[in-house]
């Protein structure tokens, strides 16, 4: 009895599809004490790809197996333990935005229960995704 198909078939489903942003998985992360960070997942590949601080305000991603970080370029509305709902990051062209919905989570933090991350590089090309994720503090 063969067990090649099988062992396929389980290397098939276990493994998470590529981010369709481009983007790689974050590596573990740790917070300084006092403060908070917004992780976000790509609902596709439910990887961990975004994480955003807000002070400083700041976004980190993986490119090409590197961390990148970009400022903030533009926010606007009601921030949510320092998050804004819509929030630009990087400059001219080559921008990431996300756009947020953040709930308060019960004991601290915040749930972000649908969003979206748009991916723009310099060319002008985009890729937007759905996007989940948390505020959490230390």
């Amino acid at each position: 009895m063969s067990y090649l198909p099988l062992l396929a078939l389980l290397l098939a489903t276990t493994t998470a599809p590529a981010s369709p942003l481009g983007l790689g998985e974050l590596p573990q992360q740790s917070l300084a004490k006092g403060s908070c960070a917004l992780f976000l997942w790509d609902r596709a590949s439910r990887q961990r790809v975004v994480m955003v601080t807000a002070a400083p305000a700041r976004i980190m991603v993986m490119r090409d197996g590197q961390p990148v970080l970009l400022g903030l370029s533009g926010s606007t509305g009601a921030a949510i333990l320092g998050f804004a709902p819509h929030a630009s990051y990087g400059e001219g062209t080559a921008q990431i935005t996300i756009d947020l919905a953040v709930l308060p989570a019960e004991g601290g933090g915040g749930i972000v229960r649908d969003g979206a991350i748009t991916v723009t590089t310099g060319d002008g090309s985009s890729v937007v995704a759905p996007v989940a994720g948390i505020i959490g503090c230390s």
